[in-house]
């Protein structure tokens, strides 16, 4: 074992089992009733089990009574972990995978598939889509706001397309940020430290009336460069200036208007591997700067219908610029939903509605990236219907289905059937079986990419310089699931409460490569590759595209425990294990490849253990130790990291914390990928301070 893995697991170890050396400062009689922010921990696990959420249902529900597996990441838990950003939160969740690859480079999935261009998870922030259709996947790096805001992330493992629609294949996590009602009032953030070189937010809340309510704020950030393989530093620092608003109406007893809009604008640097073809060879690029800029603006319209009834309409603009080296380009969707909620019989509740979202870009310039369309336009129509239905007091089945129209890939059907049986009151057990599909993007059907992947395999009778060369393929079908998943909730004692939830997912036409005869401009296809067409030729292209040609079946346990082991103490821990088997529909070149690089995309088996501590006088003690298995296609080792805040709370005013990120590493390789061109950095140990002042 490595020297500091063996002390990231001691001083856990010590943390965790060794209370009693915390004894003089412990009073078992703290409530966390004396400081506001304190008030969930507080909470009994009977309290935690009956909080709501929506994202299961499209409606207020029970997490105790939730037929599916969902996870909730509270404000809390978001504050005593010291995240500071949202995929650093997501690193709580059993069952989600969360690697960073560079400073501002994250891929995040969940049950398998994880990848930079992960493409099987739908990520909404109140309401908006944050997933973008160029790949299907998510930029990471732009989606924020005002930490602090976050009410809780809701994490459903597992298909949620028939409420939600394609792409929510693997699972769905849903950012609800608090009403402006619950942010009155001035806050003022300041950090500095050695990752995070310097941070500050400030947030005004107000109200115009005792109706009407609002919050702004300003948020600025710049986080230092990772570190090269050699211990140099990276240089892929990178910052965002952002700012948002947020205003509520209860304009009458029925009726409630929201309003939320953001900008941002930033800049990266990242270090890229480019074919060059003026010196006919792989070089590195640190020189590039990618700027991003981009706002949205949601409005929302909830009326109350009857005491069991709402019909809400929501509707969204949403702008982005992205200048990156590869391919600049600007993006601008649309997005209307209507939902309608109503009790249909004493025993039967329907919810339906209908979306149409909209899509039009403008591609600016284009390195190693070619569109034949300057200006794609892409359109979505959806419907959903979900019935369900109590079959008794103790059973509820649930049926929900969703029909879609896209422009490129026509219809597609995604039902789910799900049922609860309440055993009693601190057990519920559930099962669910459902279909979802996830469309092919923008860039997998209309995109040609050459020069960025150097094949550099002894195996491949290849000669030197060969760049692979990927065609797009206007006929790729959807990506298709079925899922079967299992679960049970209980509440053991009143200290303690087991989450557990089991799965098979069946994955049929997996995007996949295969060898294609479609050559770049200024080659010729010869002997199987492409060839320059000046002789002798000094470069060449293997010319590939993607088909529907990988199976896959993966198999999941995801298990969560809640213990409050004192008043004053609470231990939150996880244990994910995944296996994921692939099979290749044809026995062409790179499918082999391409089957080992699907079962080897995530760890077999990821860890996490979270002790909070209340002591005395008003200090707070957060330990925080996680282990991620190996992932092979990333070529990353397995490893284990240690994260810890100190905090004082002088006043309901005023705090400090310490925190230290993973404590006793020297550097960290999280993850590695070959087919951007995008250099991977290691993660180091930082430490920050920070206050904070609510006036």
């Amino acid at each position: 074992m490595k020297p500091q893995v063996t002390s990231a697991l001691l001083a856990a170890t010590l943390t965790l089992s060794a209370p009693s050396l915390l004894a003089e400062l412990v009073t078992d009689d703290f409530s966390g009733d004396e400081l506001s922010n304190e008030e969930l921990l507080s909470l009994s696990l009977e309290e935690v089990m009956t909080l709501e959420v929506t994202s299961v249902s499209r409606k207020k529900q029970r997490l105790m009574d939730s037929a599916a597996a969902v996870y909730v990441v509270t404000q809390e838990d978001i504050r005593r972990s010291g995240a500071k950003t949202i995929p650093d939160a997501l690193r709580m969740v059993p069952g989600v995978q969360v690697a960073q690859m560079n400073s501002n480079t994250w891929s995040i999935s969940a049950r398998g598939s994880n990848y930079v261009f992960a493409n099987k998870l739908l990520v909404m922030m109140d309401g908006r889509t944050l997933y973008t259709p160029e790949y299907s996947g998510v930029n990471w790096d732009v989606q924020d706001t005002l930490i602090e805001d976050i009410d809780r992330i809701e994490v459903i493992k597992g298909p949620g397309a028939a409420l939600w629609g394609a792409n929510a294949v693997n699972g769905v996590i849903n950012i609800i940020t608090k009403p402006a009602s619950e942010t009155q009032g001035r806050l003022l953030t300041l950090g500095v430290g050695t990752a995070e070189r310097y941070y500050g937010s400030y947030r005004y809340g107000g109200h115009l009336s005792e109706d009407a309510h609002y919050r702004s704020f300003f948020k600025v950030f710049r986080r230092d460069g990772f570190l090269n393989s050699d211990g140099s530093d990276a240089s892929d620092d990178w910052y965002i200036n952002r700012a948002g608003f947020k205003a509520e109406w209860q304009k009458t007893e029925d009726d409630f208007l929201s309003i939320d809009a953001a900008i941002f604008d930033g800049k990266v640097q990242p270090h890229l591997f480019i074919f060059d073809s003026d010196q006919s060879a792989k070089v590195l690029l640190t020189d590039k700067e990618k700027m991003q800029r981009g706002g949205h603006i949601i409005g929302s319209w909830q009326r109350k219908t009857s005491d069991k009834g709402d019909f809400t309409l929501k509707g969204y603009y949403d702008r982005y610029e992205n200048t990156d080296y590869r391919i600049a380009a600007a993006r601008d969707t649309i997005d209307i939903e209507t939902q309608h909620r109503f009790q249909w019989s004493d025993k039967q509740e329907i919810v339906w509605g209908l979306g149409y979202r909209s899509s039009w870009y403008e591609i600016k310039e284009m390195n190693f990236v070619f569109v034949d369309e300057e200006k794609p336009v892409e359109q979505l129509y959806s419907a959903f219907i979900q019935d369900e239905i109590q079959l008794n007091p103790d059973w509820h089945l649930t049926l929900s289905s969703r029909l879609e129209h896209h422009t490129d890939t026509g219809y597609a059907f995604q039902p789910n059937a799900s049922i609860a049986w309440k055993m009693n009151d601190r057990t519920t057990a559930w099962a669910k079986v459902s279909k979802a599909v996830r469309t092919p993007s923008m860039s997998e059907r209309k995109a040609n990419v050459s020069g960025v992947y150097l094949i550099d395999d002894p195996s491949l009778p290849l000669p030197p310089n060969t760049y692979l060369s990927l065609g797009r393929n206007q006929e790729l079908d959807s990506e298709k699931l079925t899922a079967f998943e299992f679960g049970i909730r209980q509440q053991v004692t009143a200290a303690l409460s087991v989450d557990l939830a089991a799965f098979v997912n069946e994955y049929r036409g997996l995007h996949s490569l295969v060898s294609s005869s479609v050559c770049p401009d200024g080659t010729t296809l010869n002997t199987g590759v492409c060839a320059e067409n000046a002789l002798p030729p000094t470069y060449y292209f293997l010319p590939a595209t993607l088909e529907n040609g990988l199976n896959a079946t993966t198999y999941g346990l995801e298990l969560a425990l809640d213990w409050a082991a004192r008043d004053w103490w609470r231990i939150k821990s996880d244990l994910t294990l995944l296996q994921v088997d692939a099979s290749r529909l044809e026995d062409q070149d790179f499918s082999r490849q391409t089957e080992l690089l699907v079962e080897g995309l995530s760890a077999k088996i990821s860890a996490n253990v979270r002790s909070m501590m209340d002591l005395s006088n008003n200090w707070r003690l957060d330990t925080w130790v996680r282990y991620v298995g190996e992932n092979k296609s990333a070529d990353v080792d397995a490893y284990t990291a240690l994260d810890m805040q100190l905090a004082h709370q002088f006043n309901d005013e005023l705090e400090f914390s310490l925190i230290g990120k993973n404590i006793f590493e020297s550097s960290r390789l999280e993850f590695n990928e070959y087919f951007t061109g995008l250099v991977a950095t290691e993660i180091e140990e930082s430490w920050y301070a920070q206050v904070q002042w609510k006036f």
